[in-house]
């Protein structure tokens, strides 16, 4: 249980660290007219190594022996206390916030009278919907893990299909960028909660990575907390905090899960977590003699 409060606190310290020296690095690192990046400034070797210090960190932390899940997401997700279950929830509602700004950003934006092509391209409405689902997802996930019921539904594949589509949106405009120092912690933020919300599916499936899940979920937000500071679009902004309430909160629930006595031998894996699991339900009723 200490556990499932220090690791994500330090990854949220380390975040806050790490934007103050991003708001410096910003300040100081880049000419003002032109956005370029200065060579050898002190302010991007310290933002490099406070990311390098921070992941070293949460690595250390997150390895070591874990229980093993086997198929059930519920006995290594299911929310033991209302900061997990809030946090969950949260980046449900950023994610429903997120998918209207796509939406709105692509109808909004300027089309081009030769061409009739808008300035947004085609993959921010596809991502605004999939957000919409993906929150819907997890609203019901939480909903089915509350209740004890095993979740094997494609609700649990939908955050990483939404961050999958999150990075290809941005993909254009990243590699058209020739400063890489301006996007690069944002792409990897972006591409660690890709990570995070694609191992975390394999718990359903028996797939589940106790160590490689913790990993992304803690490292995803803090360079998310990060890069909060660089001014990106609202549509980003808001799918950047899902993504730091969601995967915070569910490393959380994972970390206290896996703080539970292993279940002894010859009893299911999840420990009697779900009710309809082989022999996690209720004890059928003796009858009198």
């Amino acid at each position: 249980m200490r556990k499932a409060v220090v690791l994500p606190a330090v990854a949220a310290a380390g975040g806050v660290v790490g934007l103050v020296v991003r708001r410096f690095q910003l300040k100081t690192a880049f000419e003002p007219g032109t956005g370029l990046s200065i060579p050898g400034q002190p302010a991007t070797w310290a933002m490099w190594a406070v990311a390098a210090v921070v992941a070293l960190v949460l690595i250390g932390l997150s390895l070591g022996k874990h229980r093993t899940f086997e198929t059930c997401y519920t006995a290594a997700f299911r929310p033991s206390g209302l900061v997990q279950l809030s946090g969950m929830m949260a980046g449900a509602v950023l994610l429903l916030a997120g998918g209207f700004l796509n939406v709105e950003a692509f109808v909004s934006a300027p089309m081009d009278l030769y061409t009739g092509t808008r300035a947004v391209g085609i993959l921010r409405p596809i991502l605004g919907v999939v957000c919409l689902a993906a929150a819907a997802g997890i609203w019901f996930t939480v909903q089915a893990m509350g209740k004890g019921r095993q979740v094997k539904s494609v609700w649990v594949l939908l955050p990483g299909l939404t961050c999958c589509l999150w990075v290809m949106a941005n993909y254009q405009s990243w590699a058209q960028d020739p400063v890489l120092e301006g996007y690069v912690f944002f792409l990897l933020a972006a591409m660690l909660s890709m990570g995070a919300c694609c191992l975390l599916p394999g718990f359903a499936f028996g797939k589940g990575q106790v160590t490689g899940a913790l990993i992304t979920c803690l490292l995803g937000p803090a360079l998310g907390i990060m890069v909060l500071g660089d001014g990106l679009p609202l549509a980003d902004a808001a799918l950047l905090l899902a993504m730091i309430f969601y995967l915070l909160s569910m490393a959380s629930a994972l970390l206290t899960n896996d703080g539970k006595p292993q279940p002894p031998e010859g009893q299911p894996a999840c420990g009697g977590a779900c009710q309809t699991c082989p022999g996690c339900g209720p004890a059928p009723e003796k009858e009198d003699p």
